[in-house]
């Protein structure tokens, strides 16, 4: 099978100290508009760059021509999704990081779908997103298998050479692919009408992660087949240590937007005067969460793609769907945060949970998100398989963003000195382990972005204090 790919990596620049290469980071922000909404109610600012986007990229580029965008997956399986995951590896992989894997897929799904339920006649407030089976080199990578997995085990070969070519892989990528059951991939029957899936429709799987050996680890690929990523950025997918905005990216170009490589205003590039916000999931590097204006413009196609004639049945769809239950554990732990997204937090000890707006009820106490980076909280909650449920209770025990918190103490421990730079330039180079307990203490020019300037002006103030 050859299937079209659209590869994002992130990029990264060369700064003053000559052995650091790092990604300039910002923190956007996200609001997502939960009332009932149409096209009419998108800001007026908004406007021009989606009808030129949808003008002189989409269109021009046919990303949402083919009836299998996602958009067409989630309403013909009425509000479901389901994957196989193609292990192009042999590293093992647990069943708790199968089942948080799952997990991992549906909120990065629905941190897309947040934005159209509720939006014109979009019909599903939840995508339920299913693992229904695994595609391996090897059967015995999957550690503590279970009777109810399917496991696939037929491979074919694969050349790595364009994935090394373009920068997206290394030489140790293997030659061998785990082979995907076809008569069972919507991908490949989506156009015949009659078709008939070998155990019927509710069997049949419409889209695909692989996880390979060698593939970079802050880049992948994504189309309508599905989304690819390096063994190591799953695995971390799983365990809470890989950022999500790098699948909600590649999950972006499943619903046919583009990348955005080019120029200002250039036929491969973005708006010109730019995003409205000033940044795009889409562009790599821009931004780490779905923006309001990413969020605007999926429903903007959906407008589009929704008026077509013939191509969207809805007058057989519930009008919501809820996420499958499985069992609810409490827990409860005293804990620092060591990063936060687009619905998810990361503790130091306790890992990754995922949350939505309904997880604090009334009690804006209990809110996650008002959290941020390096804040030590103690927290009671209910969850299900990494999905916080309810929170009961959340106190606040440190403040790492409080004002008479001295600039530079980035490792929050009340002094400035040499180890703030080691703790900062080790965050910068991605050692394993390593988090800010303080970012905004760490941002001397106080521009919002974390940078190797940030690094020379911690240097200035630990020589000469109070001349920055």
């Amino acid at each position: 099978m050859k299937h079209k790919r659209i590869m994002a990596a992130v990029l990264s620049a060369a700064m003053c100290l000559s052995s650091l290469i790092l990604t300039n980071i910002s923190f956007p922000k996200s609001e997502i508009i939960t009332e009932a909404a149409s096209i009419s109610d998108m800001p007026t600012d908004y406007q021009y760059a989606a009808d030129w986007i949808w003008n002189t990229r989409i269109i021009g580029e046919g990303s949402v021509v083919s009836h299998d965008t996602i958009y067409d997956q989630i309403i013909a399986g009425k509000g479901t999704l389901n994957y196989i995951v193609r292990w192009q590896s042999y590293k093992n992989i647990t069943l708790q990081q199968r089942k948080q894997l799952q997990t991992v897929i549906e909120t990065a799904v629905n941190d897309w779908n947040k934005w159209l339920a509720g939006y014109e006649n979009w019909p599903y407030e939840h995508v339920n997103v299913k693992i229904v089976g695994w595609a391996v080199l090897d059967k015995n990578s999957l550690l503590d298998l279970q009777p109810d997995e399917k496991v696939y085990t037929d491979v074919e070969y694969y050349d790595p050479s364009g994935d090394i070519n373009a920068g997206m892989a290394n030489s140790t990528m293997p030659s061998l692919m785990p082979k995907l059951p076809v008569e069972l991939y919507r991908y490949e029957h989506w156009s015949d009408a009659n078709y008939q899936y070998p155990g019927g429709y509710e069997n049949r799987f419409d889209m695909h992660l692989t996880g390979s050996t060698g593939m970079i680890d802050m880049g992948g690929y994504g189309y309508y087949w599905g989304q690819q990523l390096s063994d190591n950025a799953v695995l971390g997918l799983a365990d809470g240590t890989t950022s999500v905005h790098i699948l909600e990216h590649e999950i972006g170009h499943g619903f046919g937007f583009t990348d955005f490589y080019g120029g200002e205003g250039e036929s491969d590039g973005f708006p010109p005067g730019g995003f409205p916000g000033g940044s795009s999931i889409m562009m790599a590097g821009s931004s780490s969460v779905i923006t309001e204006f990413d969020g605007w413009f999926a429903r903007y196609v959906w407008t589009k793609i929704s008026a077509e004639s013939g191509r969207f049945d809805l007058s057989d769809t519930q009008t919501t769907t809820q996420p499958e239950t499985e069992s609810v554990l409490s827990e409860s732990f005293t804990d620092t945060i060591t990063e936060v997204g687009n619905g998810y937090v990361v503790f130091a000890e306790h890992g990754k949970y995922y949350y939505d707006d309904s997880h604090y009820g009334t009690n804006e106490a209990n809110n996650i998100a008002y959290y941020e980076v390096g804040d030590k909280i103690n927290i009671s909650f209910s969850h299900r398989e990494g999905k916080i449920i309810t929170v009961n209770s959340l106190e606040l025990i440190y403040n790492s963003h409080d004002p008479e918190k001295l600039k530079g103490d980035v490792n929050a421990d009340g002094v400035v000195n040499v180890a703030d730079i080691v703790l900062l330039q080790n965050w910068f180079l991605n050692v394993s382990g390593i988090y800010l307990p303080n970012w905004k203490a760490a941002d001397m020019n106080e521009d919002d972005v974390l940078n190797v300037l940030d690094l020379c002006f911690l240097g200035q103030e630990i020589i000469s204090p109070g001349n920055i």
